[in-house]
């Protein structure tokens, strides 16, 4: 269904079909991260996961890029500083 998927109201009057003109990798994973919340019993919806996977995913970067730093340079301030400049760039969202 999600392949077929054709939005009749975006462009107008042609419409768009969506499900093929898309990346759908963050549908996926938010889908795959819902199923596995509904499975150890974390009650959320579908739209509340979609809603919070982009903090999540920048929370997980700005641990990363500070972690990173941190094993390169062997500074916690580096790695401290690394994951502040990170966590405030608009860049990785």
């Amino acid at each position: 269904k999600f392949f077929t998927w054709f939005d009749y109201m975006s462009w107008y009057p042609l419409g768009r079909p969506v499900g093929t003109t898309i990346y759908p990798g963050m549908q996926f994973t938010s889908v795959g991260i819902f199923h596995t919340l509904k499975w150890l019993g974390v009650p959320m919806t579908l739209n509340d996961v979609c809603c919070y996977v982009p903090c999540w995913f920048g929370v997980l970067a700005s641990l990363c890029t500070g972690f990173m730093a941190y094993e390169s340079s062997a500074s916690a301030s580096a790695g401290a500083a690394a994951a502040l400049v990170m966590s405030s760039s608009p860049c990785p969202t």
